[in-house]
């Protein structure tokens, strides 16, 4: 009787551990203070911090309307959409627990200085969108579809760039499992996570100390159940090897969050006519402000090239 109970009690307590890291990685916490640059989670940012805020006061400030839609699974999605009465428009998509004025804070003026229409969303289950779970790229890639939707119908531009960072870089890659329409040209992916369950591994052995190889099958269980999806065999190396679509990954050889030989290992399966820029000494989604010559470069010849 005793090692019954013994057997319970070590049952419920597996669980509880699973249901602990369920919600930590997947239920939505509106993180209010990522915008704060003088905020313990911004601290690596710190020698940047005057070129953030001015680039978030620029998104802040700057003239642009506030667009909704409606996602697959019926969640109503934000975005801010900078019109340039242009051709060519960006669809910028943030990364995991953040938001749309901190990952871009400095892309949205250069973008908008090169002339592009930006269409700035805030992903599901952040800022002023809808939602209860974040899940790592498998429903966002498909919120990329219904965004690319959006735009054909209001505005019908004839190129579209998409771009992420972080989750937002998995996230259209993922997305390129779809068929594009022909105004799609081209893709740019910063610092993204090759998949789910890559980066659930990942984090937990540099962040807990544990394997969470064993978790991995019950979290799934557990993604279905609560969120009807899937984090198991996604992955942006088999949407990179079944596309033509032209890619740029940047990446930071120093990234201690997503591992820059993620990007590395995917980029191995791109085609002809995608590039790889990695940074040297840029942690996680600085490569940009680490080098900006550089990658403004590396990010001007490649969009010459796709949207002539």
């Amino acid at each position: 009787m005793i090692l019954l109970y013994i057997v319970l009690l070590l049952i419920i307590l597996f669980f509880a551990v699973v249901l602990y890291f369920f919600n930590l990685a997947f239920v939505r916490k509106d993180n209010t203070d990522i915008e704060n640059l003088d905020s313990k989670h911004n601290s690596f940012l710190t020698p940047y911090t005057e070129i953030l805020n001015t680039g978030m006061e620029f998104i802040k400030n700057t003239e642009h309307t506030r667009y909704e839609t409606v996602s697959f699974d019926g969640l109503k999605l934000s975005s801010r959409y900078y019109d340039r009465n242009s051709e060519k428009t960006i669809i910028l998509f943030h990364g995991y627990r953040s938001s749309a004025a901190h990952d871009f804070s400095c892309a949205v003026e250069m973008y908008y200085n090169m002339g592009f229409n930006i269409l700035l969303v805030d992903q599901r289950s952040h800022g002023l969108s809808e939602g209860k779970l974040i899940t790592f790229g498998v429903k966002e890639s498909k919120d990329v579809i219904t965004w690319i939707d959006f735009l054909n119908a209001k505005f019908s531009p004839k190129k579209i760039v998409l771009s992420g960072l972080s989750m937002g870089a998995t996230t259209v890659l993922l997305a390129l499992k779809y068929e594009m329409p022909q105004n799609v040209k081209c893709v740019i992916a910063d610092c993204g996570f090759t998949s789910p369950v890559d980066i659930i591994k990942k984090v937990a052995r540099q962040g807990f100390k544990i394997d969470a190889s064993f978790y991995i099958p019950i979290m799934d269980f557990m993604c279905k159940i609560f969120g009807k999806f899937s984090i198991k065999n996604v992955s942006t190396v088999d949407t990179i090897k079944n596309t033509n679509m032209p890619i740029m990954l940047i990446h930071g050889t120093n990234d201690n969050f997503v591992p820059c030989e993620m990007s590395k290992t995917a980029f191995k399966s791109a085609n002809e006519n995608s590039k790889l820029v990695l940074v040297d000494g840029a942690d996680h989604g600085i490569s940009f402000l680490v080098d900006t010559k550089r990658v403004v470069e590396e990010l001007k010849e490649f969009l010459n090239k796709n949207l002539c």
